[in-house]
């Protein structure tokens, strides 16, 4: 599939990589180059360029993109601009593993990075990222455009629901649910609800006072 990595960013080029990885174990992508408004057009990046902007996606011959981009409101945002026709492949390295691959459902456009686990029961919304070692228990449920950076511990029954962000290391233990474009802080411990947009940090895991 010739595809475009919106985002030329750091986590444009880990997706860049991972994608290298996975072709290796099976090639799957024609990686044209990147798309980014923010980033000058015939800039070079890990030997591909920066062909244009958001919107020319599919004018460059690709017939799928995958967005590299960790924030969820900007991810949702970028993706609303695109064609209704264009296919938002799963990104999944080859090391992250499933435990029981029959009982786990991933949406479409998702990125999962090396290292990864799966156990069982456990359901994954369009559009979300899991980074690099993050673990996620049996019945846990993520919704659209989730954002999970590297090295989170998401207990079984955690309940995510759309645009939530976890912070790099933090840990959501017990049945947590965590209300929609909230922000988990990284290395915070999360033993309780989190309400809609509100940010948290801390060992327990509580909320900023604004």
């Amino acid at each position: 599939m010739k595809i475009v990595i919106a985002g030329a960013g750091g986590f444009g080029r880990e997706v860049l990589s991972l994608i290298r990885n996975i072709n290796q174990v099976a090639p799957t992508f024609d990686v044209l180059g990147f798309v980014d408004d923010g980033v000058e057009q015939g800039t070079k990046i890990h030997e591909l360029q920066v062909l244009g902007g958001i919107i020319d996606a599919e004018k460059l011959g690709a017939k799928g993109v995958v967005v590299a981009v960790g924030n969820t409101r900007m991810r949702e945002k970028i993706i609303s601009r695109l064609p209704a026709n264009m296919l938002f492949p799963n990104i999944i390295h080859p090391l992250a593993i499933f435990q029981d691959t029959e009982r786990i459902r991933i949406g479409q456009g998702t990125i999962i990075c090396a290292g990864s686990i799966f156990t069982t029961d456990i359901r994954l919304g369009n559009f979300c990222i899991i980074n690099l070692s993050c673990t996620i228990g049996h019945d846990a449920i993520l919704g659209d455009f989730c954002s999970i950076m590297p090295g989170v511990n998401i207990s079984g029954g955690a309940q995510l629901q759309n645009g939530v962000y976890v912070g790099t290391g933090a840990k959501l233990i017990k049945a947590t649910v965590l209300g929609s474009y909230c922000t988990v802080g990284a290395g915070a411990v999360v033993d309780a609800d989190v309400k809609p947009n509100d940010t948290v940090i801390g060992v327990p895991a509580r909320p900023i006072k604004s």
